[in-house]
């Protein structure tokens, strides 16, 4: 499969450059999972019958990525022993690396201790504890809304009224009709949740002196971050044990979406 045409354009006029790297965040404790997560990642809770992380990786096929990173940590062996299912089930997928800290690391330190194998290019990164399902492809349409020049990160994001499977507080961010994101208050009320798929610039994570840190710092304090609103998708957070509940039975109603 042909990664996107070199004639496309973003909305910005300037070319499509391939963003062909993807990271996955699989290294949390889910604490939340309570007694789900004693003896099993949060990311291999079964979700009709699969794994979360198996879900994420099919979410991966739909575009033609060179090369997939995953962090680890808690029982990072049985995440290893699950992808070695899934690759032996899908010979023809991806590359997929592997990462273990010792120490959990957060997701900007995550980036920033994977940084020699990402690269210096746009990377997307993905939140191993959502299921994303759509009926379009999601990274050609945020390829198509990336621009680097005005941009340091891209997120997907969902209305509120529309998250399964998630509680807590109204929403993450306000969008304007520009793209760019706002969250004044940390304690707010918002519109739009943050789907757990992003682009971001890995060079830019890099410069972070601290080790452990959160993507969430720049969340609330880059100027430079835009959103763009999932289409015909279904998202699925899954925080508690009784959320699964929730999230099977939507999924089991709108199929494929």
């Amino acid at each position: 499969m042909d990664l996107i045409n070199k004639t496309e354009k973003n909305k910005g006029g300037q070319p499509l450059p391939p963003i062909d790297t993807i990271m996955l965040f699989a290294a949390g404790l889910g604490s939340r999972m309570r007694h789900l997560t004693e003896n099993s990642p949060k990311s291999l809770i079964p979700v009709l019958g699969k794994p979360i992380l198996h879900h994420a990786l099919d979410l991966c096929k739909t575009y033609p990525f060179k090369k997939i990173v995953i962090n680890t940590h808690y029982l990072r062996k049985q995440v290893e022993s699950s992808l070695k299912e899934y690759m032996v089930n899908n010979p023809n997928f991806s590359d997929v690396t592997t990462i273990y800290e010792e120490e959990l690391l957060e997701t900007g330190g995550a980036i920033k201790n994977a940084k020699e194998i990402l690269g210096d290019k746009p990377i997307f990164t993905l939140n191993t504890d959502t299921i994303l399902r759509a009926n379009y492809n999601i990274f050609k349409d945020m390829i198509k809304e990336w621009n680097p020049e005005k941009m340091d990160f891209l997120l997907l994001l969902q209305p509120y009224d529309r998250a399964v499977g998630y509680t807590g507080r109204h929403g993450d961010f306000e969008m304007d009709r520009y793209g760019r994101l706002s969250r004044p208050d940390i304690e707010g009320n918002y519109s739009f949740m943050y789907t757990g798929l992003s682009i971001l610039k890995p060079a830019t994570i890099a410069k972070n002196p601290l080790k452990i840190f959160s993507l969430k710092e720049y969340y609330l304090n880059s100027q430079k971050i835009f959103g763009i609103k999932a289409k015909d998708a279904r998202w699925y957070h899954a925080s508690r044990p009784e959320d699964l509940v929730e999230i099977e039975i939507d999924m089991l109603a709108y199929g494929n979406i």
